[in-house]
């Protein structure tokens, strides 16, 4: 009997041994298994967290150039509105002006076409202008300071104030509104950086 045990102990200390091996295997096992997949999902939150703080990014540029670029817009949409009002303050000045000054500019302004002595030329008014600003007598005042030589046209319709030069249907526009339109068109960059940043 006491074989017979001693065998049955040998054989329940080789299976306790064998079940405690396999449990630490299994355990080993389970644990690397653990510790690999715990890995995978890290990398896999990292690269989540890389990816998602890439496209945050990406966005708040985004927000920032779009937020950048509506400022500048509004801004040039401010100065360009503050251009015209000062263009609109001119013409407004230009309309008020009493007869000296209406019959000054337009001395400047003939002074300076390029007619050829004794050349005719039309004078027309625009039919706004006050009946009293180029009577016969400034007429004569000019004809005697210019080589050529003015004549009264008909009034122009047009809706604005000044005048025109007709040579045989070549005409030299003095009309305000049409004079300070060009000037806004051709020098409107120097004008706002005079205004805007000098």
């Amino acid at each position: 009997m006491d074989a017979i045990t001693k065998i049955i102990e040998q054989i329940d200390e080789a299976a306790a041994t064998k079940r405690a091996a396999y449990k630490a295997e299994q355990q080993a096992q389970i644990d690397d298994d653990f510790l690999r997949r715990k890995a995978l999902i890290e990398a896999e939150d990292e690269k989540l967290t890389a990816q998602l703080e890439k496209n945050q990014n990406v966005k708040y540029k985004q927000l920032h150039a779009r937020q950048q670029m509506e400022v500048k817009q509004e801004t040039l949409l401010a100065k360009q509105n503050y251009l015209s009002q000062v263009f609109e303050e001119a013409y407004a000045k230009m309309q008020a002006w009493q007869n000296d000054a209406l019959q000054d500019f337009a001395a400047a302004c003939l002074q300076q076409l390029p007619f050829e002595k004794g050349k005719k030329v039309i004078f027309k008014p625009a039919n706004k202008m006050p009946k009293s600003c180029y009577p016969e007598k400034w007429l004569e005042q000019m004809n005697e300071k210019l080589d050529y030589e003015l004549v009264y046209g008909e009034e122009i319709t047009a809706d604005s104030y000044g005048f025109i030069v007709d040579d045989n249907g070549v005409q030299y526009n003095f009309l305000y509104r049409d004079l300070l339109n060009e000037i806004k068109t051709s020098n409107s960059n120097s004008i706002s950086q005079m205004l805007f940043e000098g």
